[in-house]
């Protein structure tokens, strides 16, 4: 357990260094989904966080046809996504629509401090 950090908001911090952080459970180890506050296999209220390899599994995937931001021009893609530690995510995709497969692996990489999630390579 020695990699599990204290941050408050872990999740966060690792988007600024440029890694993918999830929250586990510093009592027992059992990595937790985000909005998780306390341990489901143990009861413990005591979660940490650790860095997470940046593998997943596309879920599905929806087109944004409004944009709220300047960041994220519409149109845009977002993914939903299962971890390989197991929680579930929203995330910008850059992938295409039509080649975007529920069960297809994609992984995770970093743009000016946000995630993102993209097709392995082929």
């Amino acid at each position: 357990m020695s990699d599990l950090t204290e941050e408050v908001d872990g999740f966060r911090a690792g988007l600024a260094r440029g890694e993918l952080m999830v929250a586990a459970c510093t009592a027992c180890d059992t990595v937790l989904d985000y909005s998780q506050r306390v341990c489901t296999a143990c009861g413990s209220a005591e979660i940490g966080w650790r860095k997470g390899s940046g593998k997943a599994k596309l879920r599905c995937v929806v087109e944004m046809s409004v944009s709220y931001t300047l960041e994220l021009p519409a149109p845009f893609l977002i993914a939903s996504v299962e971890l390989e530690e197991g929680p579930h995510l929203l995330a910008p995709y850059d992938g295409v629509m039509e080649s975007a497969d529920g069960g297809q692996p994609i992984v995770a990489h970093f743009e000016r401090g946000g995630l993102r999630f993209r097709p392995l390579p082929s």
